[in-house]
């Protein structure tokens, strides 16, 4: 599926569906809105992911006259709010995160998702004609979903981009994203145990806020 941005209704456009919304099927204005309408209220495991993508495109279009403060902007609405980061925190953390009290476990979800969306905001940071397709989506055990996508760029091989999504509270979340098969829930669980082990927990935040301020400096220049 591609997520690729759809034209904008025009207003005649707009009024015609509104005008038929009780004699024409509801779905009939969903796909003439577009996907950037249909984007704005995700209800399905693929919906959540092409907002995703919807918004990555939209920085690696205009990042030119965006700089990273502004990626990070519009991007951190969406990865905080379809991304589970309560959950990844605790499987990163796996033993350690029962030995934390709530208000250091709220501070480490907070980091964490700080430090997401400064990786998505210094990685998107350009665009050459790339674009997002759905692949496939493959039901897992105990209610778990993985979405299959690559990232098809113009003279080179694509990147394979896997989600794995849950459903919680009637709503689906990322809990993790495989790139190229690699598992970066995994990565980060043993980069943080071994940081913890050798350093202690209040080294791994020092650790976790120098990545961001990097990848800050580094995209600003």
């Amino acid at each position: 599926m591609n997520s690729s941005h759809i034209g904008k209704p025009s207003r005649g456009a707009v009024r015609s569906c509104l005008s038929s919304l009780f004699s024409l099927p509801a779905v009939f204005c969903v796909l003439l809105f577009g996907l950037s309408a249909w984007a704005q209220v995700p209800s399905g495991p693929s919906d959540v992911v092409n907002e995703l993508h919807h918004k990555l495109m939209e920085v690696m279009r205009h990042s030119a006259p965006q700089d990273y403060a502004g990626r990070y902007r519009t991007l951190a609405p969406v990865i905080s709010t379809h991304f589970d980061t309560p959950l990844i925190a605790k499987v990163i953390l796996s033993r350690y995160w029962a030995k934390l009290s709530e208000e250091q476990k709220t501070e480490f979800i907070k980091l964490f998702n700080q430090l997401s969306i400064a990786t998505y905001a210094s990685r998107f940071d350009a665009y050459n004609g790339e674009k997002f397709v759905e692949l496939s989506r493959e039901e897992l055990k105990r209610g778990r979903l993985l979405v299959k996508t690559e990232l098809q760029r113009v003279g080179k091989e694509p990147v394979k981009l896997d989600y794995l999504m849950h459903q919680r509270d009637g709503t689906w979340y990322i809990i993790s994203v495989i790139a190229n098969g690699v598992n970066d829930l995994s990565l980060k669980r043993a980069e943080y145990a071994a940081v913890i082990k050798d350093k202690g927990y209040a080294a791994l935040l020092e650790d976790m806020t120098a990545k961001i301020r990097t990848m800050e400096a580094a995209a600003n220049g």
